[in-house]
This record gives structure tokens, sequence and C-alpha cells, in this order.
């Protein structure tokens, strides 16, 4: 599926750590160059009902290159990364795409504990029919500005950033262009033999100019992070959401969002996570408003051996679209996607990986329109110079 991206701000927050920080620093400092090649194999790259009439499979090769650089300026860091792939059809040549992924990211320090982290990045990328329900290309451009602020220590600390995000379609899907303000205010706490507790105040507000439409997000959260034990994490993410809208036929929501994730390697050579999340999608292509989306993810990784891993993982996904008929008639009001795959991952050298991925899929919507399934598998090697 495309990255759809939410309008949810702040995965997460600097960590402040001196220690810590110390280690990422050597760990990423300098110029690192890396060539990757994907061969992805589809057998409904068109995401038709496989029930009705055959798909069509194709195979998508895509070399890519990928540069990263990090350089510290005192106490300050600097983090730059660039990558760009072309996604070339074999059969299928006309959904050939160039692919671009960037951010840049620095880490002004201040007093004994502050830090501020202004970023920024930008994504290019072919857009799922799955996402647009019909046989058309679509290039997806998204883009975000932004700074965090963070001064995490033991016991009371302030958050606060900004972020402005946009997203830009082709001609024919327009009304899917968004700009998006999100801000936010919070009051931290943090006791080592308890965690980190984080409340927040957080608004965002998203203009749908072609359409005329602005959504308005206030959410009220508390966010709990700490290491159960050495081999356990738990994040847990939970708000309040009160969402509106400029046209009365979208209407508003009100109700709880999460984001909840565990991770343990209680199993020796066995790393299992759990998570779940609902949160609001601003900018989906099929909804003229916005999209309430409930998500659930299990997985596992095995480590066979120093050099070998295999893991397998199963999603589950809901999404209730929000719209206005007057402004994009859509028979679509809800859908179901499904995805089962496992993984099987080999270092070779210190520079050389490749691994395997394969994947079912499935998408139902509440009106049986623009239903789909099919397979995916995927051959990836990269190479670190």
């Amino acid at each position: 599926m495309a990255a759809l991206g939410g309008a949810m701000l702040f995965a997460g927050l600097p960590s402040t750590a001196q220690a810590q920080d110390d280690d990422k620093r050597i760990d990423t400092l300098g110029l690192h160059l890396t060539a990757g090649l994907d061969l992805l194999y589809d057998d409904n790259v068109y995401r038709v009902d496989d029930r009705v009439e055959d798909p069509t499979g194709d195979l998508i090769v895509t070399p890519s290159i990928e540069a990263t650089y990090a350089h510290p300026i005192g106490r300050h860091d600097i983090q730059i990364r660039a990558k760009a792939g072309y996604d070339q059809f074999v059969s299928e040549t006309q959904r050939s795409k160039l692919r671009l992924d960037a951010e840049a990211r620095a880490t002004i320090r201040f007093g004994a504990t502050c830090g501020i982290t202004p970023h920024a990045s930008y994504r290019q990328q072919r857009a799922d029919y799955g996402d647009i329900n019909a046989a058309t290309e679509n290039l997806q451009r998204f883009s975000t500005l932004g700074a965090d602020l963070s001064c995490e220590r033991p016991g009371f600390f302030p958050v606060a950033g900004y972020q402005h995000d946009t997203t830009r379609n082709a001609d024919d899907f327009d009304y899917a262009d968004q700009d998006s303000d999100s801000f936010k205010v919070g009051l931290g706490y943090n006791k080592p033999s308890f965690g980190t507790l984080t409340t927040y105040y957080e608004r965002t507000i998203s203009d749908r100019r072609t359409l005329g439409i602005k959504n308005r997000i206030n959410a009220y959260g508390l966010r709990f992070q700490r290491s159960v034990t050495p081999i356990t994490q738990i994040d847990a993410d939970l708000q309040w959401l009160d969402v509106s809208s400029d046209s009365a036929a979208v209407g508003t929501y009100n109700g709880m969002g999460w984001d909840v994730r565990l991770s343990t390697s209680i199993i020796p050579r066995v790393k299992l996570t759990a998570s779940t999340a609902r949160d609001i999608m601003n900018d989906s292509l099929i909804a003229s408003g916005f999209a309430i989306r409930s998500s659930y993810r299990i997985e596992g990784e095995f480590a066979i051996s120093e050099l070998t891993s295999a893991g397998l993982y199963a999603d589950w996904q809901r999404r209730k679209f929000r719209q206005d008929a007057a402004l994009r008639p859509f028979s679509i009001e809800a859908d179901r996607n499904r995805q089962f795959g496992a993984t099987l991952k080999r270092k070779l050298t210190d520079r050389f990986d490749l691994s395997l991925d394969a994947q079912h899929y499935r998408r139902r919507t509440d009106t049986d329109v623009s239903n789909y399934s099919g397979t995916q598998v995927t051959l990836s090697a990269l190479l670190r110079f």
C-alpha cells in the first residue's frame, strides 16, 4: 500500500541522555553509501477483483542508491539521508516511476538536557491502485518541515513542536492535495525506575483547497514509555480525538485514538512484537474529508544464527471514510485490508546482505466494489560501501 502521510505528530521525542547520544554519534558519523536492488513479483498489479477477472502479474525491478551523512558540531549534530530508485515494470512499462526519499535533521543542544530538532523531508512515489480504486497513474509527493523541542531528564520537563505537511498528486487527483499544520505542547515526567510519562495537547488543521474543506483535529494525549525489563519494552500513546470538518456532510468524530507497541525477547533468540493503533488519515485518496483508521500487527523474528534470521508477520487494517458526496461521489464507506507474510534475511559479508519477503494481501470493502487479493514476493540485495 502506498504510504498515506498521517496528521499525527511526534512519533518519537529526541533522547537527551548524553551517554546514549555519544554512542549513536559514534555509530553514524561520516558519509555512508549503499546500493540496493529489489526484484518484486506482484501477481495483481492493477488490484482487480481476482474472483471475477484474471489479474495481471508483473516483475518490478528497482535499483537504488542511498547516501547518509552525519557530522557533529560541538555538542550538536546534523544528519542527512537521500535515496533514489527507479521502479521498472518489465511488462507494464507505463507504470515505471522514479522513487525519491530524502530527509535532513539537526539536533541543537542547550542547557544540561534540552534539545531542539529541526527536520525536513521529501518523498515521491507511485500511488498504489488499491488506494486509487481505478487503473490510473498517480505520482504522489509528500513534504514535511518542522521542529521538536524536548528537555527530557529525571523529573518534569517540557515538550513542544510544530510541523507543516504537504501532499501533492497528479492533476486527476488534485482533490486530495493538502496542506496541514500541527502544533503540540506538553509536559513530561521521567523517573528511571518508572519510565517516561508525557501529557500533551496537539492541534492539526488540514486544508484541501481544491475541495474547499478544512479538517481540524484536537488530540488530548498521554504517552508512556518504559523498559519493563532489559528485554521488554512498552510504548503506549492514548488520545482523545475531537475531529471536525467545514463540511456538514463529512461530519465529526469524537472518540479514542491510540498507538501501543509491546516488544519482548523473553524467548532466547526470538523477538516478539505486537502493536495496535487508531488514528485519523487526512490525505486519503478515497475520502473527501478524513478516514478513521484502526490497525493491528503481530510479528516474530527468530535469529537462526549470527548471520541468518527468519520472521513471520500479520497486519489487519480497517478504514472508515468520511466524505461529502456532493463534492466527490464515491460508493465505498469502509474497507478492510489484511497482509500475511514471512521474511528470511542472510548477512553474506560485512557489506553484503540478502533478504526474501513473501506476503499475501487482501482487501474487502463494505460495498464489494474494488475488492482484490494477491501475492507479492520480493528478493532484495544490499551492498554497503
